[in-house]
């Protein structure tokens, strides 16, 4: 036997379990007029449904797998069925919701709609004598939480989410009291709590967690190669990368206490947070985005302030298969700057598309940025660490003027923020002190919640409280600050819970101290006890051990500012200060009465030394013109909250990228039919059910694209690989013996707890790896449990199924017998050994199935000439041979004159 090394996965998770509820997404009349108190590319080389009546009854576990085994008088081969609770909730509030901040002027932005409030008729909820939530009951599936949930259109007051016990939202709203599963769930109460979807970092170059921050900074530059390798005369930051596995853990834990749970961190490691842009996305089977830090190749420093000769620019069709691409344009405030959008947009090296978040976007001008959402691409914005490298940075007023949707990310730790609340907390001021209130409170939690997921292209499956979506949920205290400015002004010690997947990794202690069976270590943040519940998650390392490791350069944690904070208030030595003064209320350098923008900062940029950004010509600066390409004002209002221009908001609608106005939805699954090409139900991140068939034949017209999230219905285990090793999984075909009906589905280092003759769903991303079609981060789903297949081994030719021959492809992985055979060759691999021989016909005969240490049970120790009768097994693929693969000793039959024995 002999496997080829790759990383281990430990990726897996349960099924996805049907929506059980409405999940209450009709957008209410009333309204909640949330007021407003208050980018560097980090590496510096280039190496840098429907409600079912059916709940789960039985789930299994093994250390990172969760398989939940339904009922075997049930055989789903498709998710339909038909919503029939209604909405139970009054309507209220309409006037306006006030935070409870320190500041409380009116929400200057009129685009985008306003959350409703509805008040869910539920039973009253009390505060704990101490802290945010109490456990109100201890149920041995899922979890449901109730409080104020911040819906993606809607806001709950007493209302609560649900999650299965498989980790996938089941209920949000005002009905989730009334299901049966809420009985056997755990029950928090946060009658003060603001629950809110799991964080999300859209950008971090985590690698370079082991570094403390610059501060104030050294100098402030005019575009990153200035920092990267000191051009233009300027001094190059120092930032060592290559951190150690647990620096980048207790990187990804400090993100966790902040109420993260996914980031494109560009690095990571298993557990914790979902790295979506490395693959480690903890069992979440969505295609992995791809963050580019340099589309132009320019990893020399190259610059140009006109023309595109760099010296590998980004093509068109290079990410027209991307489903997430999220390249570095434009990080600087001069000529060159822009000139990488300019290259980069047009032609065919335009990469500003429907799939792609820039990065940054400093440098440019208002004509540029109104080029963005025509092609519904969208900004991911670092405003901590662009304001201390560059003294400014992206114009966040003009791109949301121009309906450009926001996300946040911390860049690195280096200049940027140390956890999503600093973050927020830099956005917030900025949006305060500099652009006059342009940004309700909704406004900047979506920047880390809805948005960054479009971001990142995981919209369907985080980022919102939805029926389907993965439970990924952050609870808030929001005893002094309530809804969404709960989160966005919350400190470290106001983070109450978060939840990955329904697993709760992190939270108050008497919170998780409801949540049976974790090993935990006891924390005191700010004098509020928590636990960290991560050990479990991480493969072994604990927080301790993090801890340790990532401290020796820089506090895990601080309470309140942390020390050396890189600064967030915008200045450049002899243009601006950022200081607010009587004749200077914004602080950009240019007095009241002569600037064109006295409440918004703008200040002029290199890319026109000396003019404040003023395309139309008319009184308003680009940076407060509701208008800033028409000079009369009469332009049609573009809505960053509605990314396709259908009228209706982009946390409310079925499709978020493609105009629905109607919101047709026939099979009532949550995504349009614009936007649906699934026949049936699958709601959430639940892909279309495809047939093995279509997946395995590449001629297949329905045949997925290599790293395709794909699901599998109906299939029954053939064969599983030893419980030993990084390479471990089985077989699944479909019985009806067909060609191209068999599949091996990869499980890492963890194997689920099937066994032959189980009948399972399988949700995965389709790989081809050296040849053995596979399924790998595979959600798995007992449909029927069974110790018999109901089909036999298919009779074939071993010549034609050894390596090169004509079967051997369309029947890898399907259950086959050869008959009349000898032993042709003892040890093919000679003179290495691995426990493989070959028979007549050529054809390799491996333990790959049997045992995972040589000589165990199948073996070659037998002489050529030894004659078998019959040897039956799974048709396997690796180091470029086909190897039939036995499983059980029976699966081999011995010759009538037969002395020696290859099973002993």
């Amino acid at each position: 036997m002999q496997f080829g090394t790759r990383p281990s996965l430990v990726l897996l998770v349960s099924a996805i379990s049907l929506p059980a509820c409405n999940d209450d997404t009709s957008t209410p009349t009333a309204s909640d007029t949330d007021t407003s108190s208050t980018g560097t590319d980090g590496p510096g080389s280039e190496t840098d449904a429907p409600p079912t009546t059916t709940a789960p009854t039985t789930t299994g576990t093994t250390s990172d797998v969760t398989v939940t085994t339904l009922p075997t008088t049930t055989e789903p081969t498709t998710e339909t069925g038909t919503e029939t609770t209604t909405e139970t909730g009054t309507t209220t509030e309409t006037g306006t919701d006030t935070d409870t901040g320190t500041d409380t002027d009116t929400d200057t932005d009129t685009g985008g709609p306003v959350d409703g409030v509805i008040e869910c008729d539920a039973p009253p909820l009390v505060p704990p004598a101490e802290g945010t939530c109490e456990v109100l009951a201890q149920g041995p599936g899922g979890t449901l939480i109730r409080g104020t949930v911040l819906g993606p259109d809607a806001t709950y007051e007493n209302g609560a989410v649900l999650v299965d016990p498989s980790g996938v939202i089941a209920c949000v709203g005002c009905d989730c009291l009334d299901l049966p599963e809420a009985q056997a769930a755990t029950q928090l109460g946060c009658a003060q709590g603001v629950i809110s979807p799991g964080l999300i970092n859209a950008h971090d170059h985590i690698s370079y967690a082991g570094n403390a921050p610059i501060g104030e900074g050294v100098d402030r530059y005019d575009h990153r190669h200035e920092w990267r390798i000191g051009k233009n005369g300027h001094a190059k930051l120092t930032v060592p990368g290559s951190s150690s596995e647990e620096e980048v853990l207790a990187a990804e834990f400090r993100f966790i206490m902040s109420g993260a749970t996914s980031a494109a961190a560009a690095g990571g490691e298993p557990g914790l947070l979902r790295n979506l842009d490395m693959g480690l996305l903890e069992g979440l089977p969505i295609p992995v985005a791809n963050s580019d830090t340099f589309p132009l190749g320019d990893t020399n420093g190259t610059q140009h302030d006109m023309g595109c000769n760099y010296p590998d620019v980004t093509l068109t069709t290079e990410i027209a298969d991307e489903n997430a691409y999220l390249p570095h344009i434009a990080e600087g405030i001069d000529a060159t700057a822009r000139n990488e959008f300019i290259c980069l947009s047009a032609g065919n090296s335009d990469i500003i598309a429907g799939q792609t978040a820039i990065i940054h976007a400093i440098g440019l001008t208002a004509e540029d940025t109104a080029t963005i959402h025509p092609d519904t691409a969208r900004v991911v914005w670092s405003p901590r660490s662009n304001v201390v490298l560059y003294g400014n940075t992206a114009q966040a007023t003009v791109l949301d003027t121009f309906g450009v949707p926001l996300a946040l990310g911390t860049d690195w730790v280096a200049s940027g923020s140390m956890n999503m609340l600093r973050e927020l907390r830099c956005a917030d001021e900025l949006n305060t002190t500099y652009y006059n209130n342009h940004f309700s409170d909704r406004d900047l939690w979506n920047m880390v919640t809805l948005n960054a997921a479009l971001a990142t292209g995981s919209e369907n499956a985080i980022g919102a409280l939805r029926p389907g979506y993965a439970g990924d949920i952050s609870v808030f205290d929001g005893a002094e600050l309530e809804r969404h400015a709960a989160v966005v002004r919350a400190e470290l010690p106001g983070v109450v819970l978060v939840m990955r997947g329904g697993l709760p990794l992190y939270g108050d202690a008497a919170v998780m101290a409801g949540f049976d069976a974790m090993t935990c270590e006891d924390i005191d943040v700010c004098g509020r006890a928590k636990q960290a519940c991560i050990s479990g998650d991480t493969g072994g390392t604990t927080y301790a051990q993090m801890k340790a490791a990532i401290e020796a350069t820089y506090p895990m944690f601080f309470c309140g500012t942390p020390d050396d904070e890189p600064t967030c208030v915008p200045s450049r030595p002899g243009e601006y200060d950022g200081l607010p003064v009587a004749d200077d209320l914004d602080g950009d350098g240019i007095v009241d009465a002569d600037d064109n923008c006295p409440n918004v900062f703008n200040p002029p940029l290199l890319i026109e030394p000396g003019v404040q950004p003023n395309a139309d010509g008319d009184a308003a600066g680009d940076a407060c013109d509701p208008c800033p390409l028409d000079n009369t004002d009469t332009c049609t209002f573009v809505d960053a909250d509605d990314m396709d221009d259908d009228g209706v908001a982009n946390g409310a609608d079925n499709c978020i990228r493609i105009a629905n106005a109607d919101q047709a939805d026939a099979d009532d699954d949550g995504k349009g039919d614009e936007c649906d090409t699934c026949p049936t139900a699958n709601p959430g991140y639940s892909p279309c059910p495809i047939t093995i068939e279509a997946i395995r034949d590449p001629n297949h017209p329905q045949h997925p694209q290599d790293g395709a999230v794909v699901k599998i219905v109906g299939a029954y285990v053939t064969g599983i690989r030893p419980a030993m090793g990084n390479s471990r999984g089985f077989h699944i075909e479909t019985g009806t013996q067909m060609p191209f009906t068999g599949i091996f589905v990869f499980t890492g280092n963890a194997s689920p707890p099937v066994k032959v003759g189980d009948k399972v769903d399988i949700t995965g991303t389709y790989e081809q790896y050296f040849g053995l079609d596979e399924i790998s981060y595979p959600q798995v789903s007992i449909v029927e449990t069974g110790d018999v297949l109901p089909f036999d081994p298919l009779p074939v030719d071993p010549a034609d199924i050894a390596t090169g021959g004509p079967d051997a492809t369309a029947l890898q992985s399907m259950l086959v017998v050869v008959d009349m055979l000898s032993i042709t060759n003892v040890n093919p691999d000679a003179p290495m050994d691995f426990d493989e021989f070959s028979v007549t016909g050529n054809l390799r005969i491996d333990d790959g199935l049997s045992d995972a240490v040589k000589d165990m049970q199948l073996n070659n120790a037998c002489a050529v000439g030894t004659e078998i009768e019959s040897i039956a097994g799974v048709l396997g693929f690796s180091f470029n041979n086909t190897k039939l693969q036995p499983r059980v000793k029976s699966d081999l039959v011995l010759g009538p004159n037969n002395m020696c024995n290859p099973w002993p």
